[in-house]
This record gives structure tokens, C-alpha cells and sequence, in this order.
């Protein structure tokens, strides 16, 4: 819940998102009484293999590339 919640509210770091939840209404609507810290986090994901994410990530690129999404971060002119 703590991974929704820091996406849905764009905190743009853990240590803001903690501030936030505990000066905001964090903790009644996600239900979070404390932010995980990163060793937590790398602890619990270390154990997954990269190939289990790789689909949602090529997915998504996928679509970014349909939707020129990515081409307004494009640094190279195209000589075409």
C-alpha cells in the first residue's frame, strides 16, 4: 500500500512521503502507520528475479513508444 500511495501522491522522495503521511490523512485512507524504510524494501525484493518485472516494464515502454509518449525526450536530431 505504501508503493500506491508514494505513486498516487507523487511524493518525490520517501522522506517526503513520510512527512506527508504523518502531517496528512495518509495513514486513514492507504491505512499506513509507518513508511517502510529502503533496507526493508531491497530485503523484500532482492529475492525476485529482474525477467518476473521485465514484461511490465517492456509493456509499458511499449506502449510510451506508441503514444510518442518518449519523443519529446528524444536528444539526438533525427536526420531523416
Amino acid at each position: 500500500m505504501s508503493a500506491c500511495a508514494m505513486f498516487s501522491l507523487t511524493s518525490p522522495s520517501l522522506l517526503a512521503f513520510d512527512k506527508a503521511r504523518a502531517e496528512g490523512n495518509v495513514a486513514t485512507i492507504y491505512g499506513i502507520a509507518r513508511v517502510p524504510c529502503d533496507t526493508y524494501r531491497r530485503e523484500l525484493l532482492d529475492p525476485l528475479s529482474p525477467a518476473w518485472l521485465r514484461p511490465l516494464f517492456t509493456n509499458g515502454l511499449r506502449q510510451c513508444q506508441r503514444g510518442k509518449a518518449l519523443a519529446p525526450m528524444a536528444f539526438l536530431a533525427d536526420d531523416d
